[in-house]
């Protein structure tokens, strides 16, 4: 299987770090909503590093960037926890994060105002899963681009002999992914992809191996009944030294 036109490698890790370095000139801020507001962003660790906030405050941006159009800012209520004056409503559980690790939500108040509070075990996640890109850094590399491939025409073009090279299936003989290409693609298809989080990479003994690595990739598909997308993950497993959508039982967020 060729990919053409799709991000290499190399332009993903500048795009990386120049996202890193806007979020860390303009300060710690990420925007959300349809209008891009703007929230600052406060840290419980005092010993992270303006680097790891910076980090940190780039991959938020991700998670926002589409799927945090639909939030909102509520703090006329409060909040009920304490140290906390409201909350960034989301419409639903962030696509980007596995099951154990929640979006933050909790908005606090700071000497420059409301501001996005991110505890000490979100952080501490974020510093382990940026540790991993760092020694894993092909890999990670590898599913920006297989993401980027999933979201442009190139995908399209993709041939009933080139399917395994994209999508691997429990216990499928090749004449079954022959047999089931159509639907398969089609299937794939009605999803627009986005950029996964750091966060989105783990572990499980799902798979073929007695250890995989697995990464979620955010998508949404538009709703026919109201003005708005439905938002899902689709799993990702590395497998043959490529990634490829996972189509597997009991497979862990």
């Amino acid at each position: 299987m060729k990919i053409k036109n799709t991000i290499s490698p190399s332009v993903l890790f500048v795009s990386v770090l120049l996202l890193v370095g806007q979020c860390h000139g303009q300060g710690n801020v990420v925007y959300y909503g349809t209008n891009a507001s703007p929230i600052s962003v406060s840290f419980v660790d005092p010993n992270l590093s303006m680097s790891a906030k910076a980090s940190i405050v780039a991959d938020l941006q991700i998670c926002l960037s589409e799927w945090g159009k639909k939030t909102y800012l509520s703090l006329d209520l409060g909040a009920d926890e304490p140290g906390l004056i409201g909350y960034l409503e989301r419409p639903s559980i962030s696509p980007h994060y596995p099951e154990n690790i929640e979006f933050p939500e909790g908005v606090t108040n700071t000497p420059s105002g409301p501001a996005l509070h991110i505890p000490k075990k979100l952080s501490d996640a974020y510093t382990n899963a940026f540790a991993f890109a760092a020694a894993n850094s092909n890999i990670v590399a590898a599913a920006y681009e297989f993401v980027a491939y999933l979201s442009s025409t190139n995908f399209y073009t993709v041939t009933s002999n080139e399917i395994v090279n994209i999508v691997l299936v429990k216990n499928a003989t090749p004449d079954m992914y022959l047999l089931s290409f159509a639907d398969t693609t089609n299937s794939l298809r009605k999803q627009t992809y986005y950029p996964p989080s750091v966060l989105s990479f783990n572990y499980s003994p799902n798979g073929p191996a007695v250890s995989n690595l697995w990464m979620l990739v955010p998508c949404s598909i538009p709703l026919r009944y109201m003005d708005g997308k439905g938002w899902n993950a689709f799993p990702a497993i590395w497998h043959d030294n490529k990634w490829k959508i996972g189509i597997w039982d009991n497979w862990v967020r």
